[in-house]
């Protein structure tokens, strides 16, 4: 929904000031940038030209140079919530961010109560989603349960590690619905969306008006996706409302789409009620893409610009860059960046070279690969490579092993089946176990502080910070 501005520059607060400062709003953006845990292009892409505008009251005002009313509702949907926690720290107060229109006074100002198929990204189609080898039992349960939502697979569950495309699936669900009707109603939202709209009801008192708003947005749609559902484990006020949005949903025939990083009989945390639910439908797992997939994505993406990327070129960041799609794509739109950046230069090795000198290093020992993890724990450990290859149990060999797997699935987003490959294991619960053990040391907070300083040294000693 669009609203206009009054046209009047209002008197800014005497702690907002700062803001106009160039130097500082960009140290904000930074901020917002590292919260948001977003890449350099993706700030490049929607953070790098907004501007503050003015505050009003609670409500402070950025303009955008883009023109597009749907990309800057992409902006709004996605991002909103670190521009409004950041800015409120630094104003000391509970604030809303709207964004503006470039060169108009025109506002986006999505209804609370309305459910705003905005929330999906315009790119996310199956049309531009490359199927291979690593999500094609995911794609193939997708599309069914897009041409017959609510009644093919009711929930449909999503796990894979990051940047392998479960957010892309998961919206393609809801642009192809919307497609086939568009009177439907389809939510997308991260669960920590979800977890604030909880709270903000919570905020509120409680009151009867702001549950009702609350339930309004969640129980009437036709189709709800939630990414990254692990995280509103042990949140207690969370778990039960979705629980109770869950059940509302799937009782009237409403299509549950969700997603986490996990497969959710993993988290041993998890009540027994949420699995039975989670399992009356389908579970579906995307692992990393082979060269071949990983190559089609470059290609495909490549095709979106009128800059001609070779064949040695995308063999190169293809070869290179293996674990994460995000990552992959992030690499292509670097050099599509730097070629603009030169008069649309047609780039060639040497030029790739150098614009990813950030993403692909020129020793391999500066990459993170599953045998440096290995080299760098057994130093860390005092351990011999030799031992953790072998079948040895004693808990000097065990201990080590079991940080091996946890930092190859952390850091790499490789299967549990692949490190058990790469460990010469015969039997992947293996592996499951290990992580897990470690994964709980970790969060323990009487024994967990030695397992915690070593797995952090070690992340710094492979990232090379």
């Amino acid at each position: 929904m669009l609203h206009k501005l009054s046209g009047e520059i209002l008197k800014l607060p005497m702690n907002a000031e700062k803001f106009t400062n160039e130097e500082y709003w960009e140290e904000i953006k930074r901020k917002i940038q590292r919260e948001a845990a977003v890449s350099d292009i993706t700030y490049h892409l929607w953070f790098e030209n907004l501007e503050f505008c003015e505050v009003s009251g609670n409500t402070v005002y950025i303009r955008s140079e883009k023109e597009d009313e749907r990309a800057l509702g992409y902006l709004n949907n996605k991002f909103k919530l670190y521009f409004e926690t950041v800015i409120g720290e630094e104003l000391g107060q509970i604030i809303s961010v709207k964004f503006i229109l470039n060169n108009s006074n025109a506002v986006i100002e999505p209804e609370e109560t309305k459910v705003d198929n905005d929330t999906l990204n315009p790119d996310y189609t199956f049309e531009s989603f490359v199927v291979g080898n690593n999500n094609k039992m995911a794609h193939q349960v997708s599309v069914a349960v897009a041409e017959d939502p609510g009644k093919t697979w009711n929930p449909l569950y999503i796990y894979g590690g990051p940047g392998l495309g479960k957010t892309h699936l998961m919206q393609s669900i809801g642009h192809f619905i919307l497609k086939k009707d568009p009177s439907k109603k389809v939510i997308y939202v991260t669960s920590e969306q979800f977890t604030n709209d909880v709270i903000e009801s919570l905020r509120s008192g409680n009151s009867a008006d702001s549950m009702s708003k609350l339930r309004d947005k969640y129980r009437t749609v036709d189709v709800l996706m939630i990414d990254d559902i692990q995280f509103i484990i042990g949140k207690e006020a969370t778990q039960e409302e979705f629980f109770h949005t869950f059940n509302t949903l799937h009782d009237a025939g409403k299509q549950i789409i969700l997603s986490s990083d996990k497969n959710f009989k993993e988290f041993k945390s998890l009540d027994d009620r949420y699995i039975s639910r989670f399992a009356w439908g389908m579970t579906v797992d995307i692992t990393p893409p082979d060269y071949e997939t990983r190559s089609a994505i470059l290609k495909n993406d490549a095709e979106k610009y009128n800059i001609k990327i070779s064949e040695e070129i995308i063999d190169y960041i293809a070869s290179n860059i293996k674990s994460n799609i995000r990552e992959l794509e992030g690499a292509l739109n670097k050099i599509i960046a730097f070629s603009k950046l030169n008069n649309n230069m047609e780039p060639d090795m040497d030029f790739a070279k150098e614009a990813l000198k950030d993403f692909i290093y020129p020793s391999e020992s500066n990459m993170i690969t599953f045998d440096r993890i290995v080299d760098v724990v057994c130093q860390e450990c005092n351990a011999s490579k030799d031992a953790i290859m072998s079948n040895k149990r004693n808990a000097d060999i065990v201990y080590p092993r079991h940080i091996i797997m946890y930092l190859a699935y952390d850091m790499l987003g490789i299967t549990y089946q692949q490190i058990a490959h790469n460990l010469h294991r015969s039997d992947h619960t293996t592996v499951i176990s290990g992580c897990k053990k470690i994964e709980a040391d970790i969060n323990s907070n009487k024994s967990g502080k030695n397992t915690r300083e070593k797995v952090d040294r070690i992340k710094k000693i492979l990232s090379g910070s």
